[in-house]
């Protein structure tokens, strides 16, 4: 298949690329990351590398706006329109690339870090290129698309100590959401007994299709998109349709994760921050019918967390997750029915429960009566994006959510989604090894892919 893309400033094929970063793998490839950035960072600026120009690539230019260190070096797409959004003063100078792995073959020394703006279906491979390289990342959520993948990155991470790494979930750094923390970490509401979080549906609109649609019919690629290297790492290629780019892509199995993926991030990471959960033991995802091309709505799914101890009021925590606005019964919890109407994450606790929706209001319960006045804890201001660059500039400040908890987080919304192929079925999961227990064929056809050639994440080690 021709890799060759008369876009980019310079002829690269599949086969220089592979020559590349043959001559790498000798190098820089296996250099201490302190080492390479030393190397790199000659002008004391954190010189980023942006994958994914539009859409979600804006919010991350302008979280990071106005900070004096930071330069955006070079940018990647594959859709040439997409540029247009950086063509000003701001990012004079800043190269531009169709294919990113021409910027890790020819302009390795040219860029400390990079943000991955991408369909979830590149997400590994870049990232895990990136960091073997030596290089921060800024990476969106769900930060895999694969269960295998978690372990792909993990593995990149210990590989590569002292890089710093952010996902994308920058509503974690809300006020009321890390107040929300706060009050749960301290029981101020008593142990955690169980959790109840649910989103929207999948309906068709800008980012969705409706649950279960077949693939649009194929269309003609614009002129300005290399639909080749948009398919990327997937082994059968996509047909394009507008279905596909540039938001919906998230409603199909093989480039994104449905609903649940999408916001589970969002909305599962306070119950990591607050009680450093271990991995889900089991999940059941209840829905109409089986997942196929399309991923399905009115998901029901319960995942099983050990418990226990004097941190859990029950042997088990057990965290019911819901899409299509399917909400819990309050009078069950002796509560009144909440105003909240959209999505929101419910903790249910021995002396009352917190309900938390995405933009950080929350409301507190306790013998079933909505408290008015409750002390709220004070906690320090965070800037999601300014954090990560401090850090990786050598200031290092706490940062909500690396990859290695990151990872963790992207677990639950993953093992939910893919257990939608198994409707009904409870799926016993093997953290430690990345496999299901008691379920061969979930094993063999929902914990990986197969990466089509040139595409994969590099080996590590």
């Amino acid at each position: 298949m021709n890799l060759e893309n008369p876009a980019t400033p310079t002829s690269f094929s599949r086969r220089h690329f592979l020559r590349s970063t043959a001559a790498l793998g000798a190098g820089l490839l296996t250099s201490n990351a302190a080492t390479v950035r030393a190397a790199t960072n000659k002008n004391s600026k954190l010189r980023i590398f942006q994958i994914g120009v539009n859409g979600i690539g804006n919010l991350q230019r302008k979280g990071l706006e106005g900070h004096p260190m930071v330069e955006f070096a070079g940018f990647c797409d594959v859709d040439e329109t997409a540029f247009a959004k950086v063509e000003n003063a701001a990012y004079r100078g800043a190269w531009r690339v169709t294919d990113y792995r021409e910027a890790f073959a020819n302009r390795l020394d040219q860029f400390d870090a990079v943000i991955v703006d991408t369909p979830d279906f590149h997400h590994c491979p870049m990232m895990v290129t990136a960091l073997k390289n030596g290089k921060h990342v800024y990476g969106q959520k769900p930060l895999v698309h694969q269960l295998d993948e978690l372990r792909l990155i993990r593995e990149a991470l210990a590989a590569n100590p002292g890089l710093y790494t952010q996902m994308g979930n920058q509503r974690a750094c809300l006020t009321g959401r890390m107040q929300a923390v706060e009050l749960l970490k301290s029981n101020r509401l008593g142990r955690p007994i169980e959790a109840h979080i649910w989103t929207g549906g999948m309906s068709r609109g800008n980012y969705f299709v409706d649950p279960w649609s077949p693939l649009g019919a194929a269309q003609p690629v614009p002129a300005t998109l290399n639909w080749d290297l948009w398919n990327g790492p997937l082994d059968t290629a996509l047909p394009y349709s507008e279905d596909l780019h540039p938001r919906r892509w998230r409603s199909y199995w093989e480039t994104g994760g449905g609903m649940l993926a999408d916001w589970g991030c969002h909305l599962i990471d306070v119950l990591y921050f607050a009680y450093d959960l271990a991995a889900p033991e089991a999940v059941q995802t209840n829905t109409m019918k089986p997942s196929d091309v399309c991923h399905t709505g009115y998901n029901q799914s319960i995942l099983t967390y050990p418990g226990g101890g004097d941190r859990f009021a029950r042997e088990k925590f057990v965290v019911h997750y819901s899409d299509s606005g399917i909400r819990p019964s309050f009078a069950n919890y002796g509560l009144p029915i909440s105003k909240i109407t959209g999505s929101c994450t419910m903790i249910v606790c021995e002396e009352g429960a917190l309900l938390l929706e995405p933009d950080g209001r929350f409301e507190i319960y306790r013998k079933g009566k909505l408290m008015g006045n409750e002390p709220l804890p004070e906690v320090a201001p965070r800037h999601h994006w300014k954090d990560w660059a401090d850090c990786c500039l050598g200031n290092a400040k706490p940062l909500w959510t690396p990859f290695d908890i990151g990872s963790r987080i992207t677990e639950p919304a993953l093992l939910a989604t893919k257990a939608t192929r198994f409707p009904g079925q409870e799926l016993h999961w093997d953290a430690a090894n990345y496999r299901f227990t008691n379920h061969e064929q979930a094993n063999k056809t929902v914990l990986s892919r197969t990466y089509r050639e040139g595409f994969a994440p590099p080996k590590i080690g």
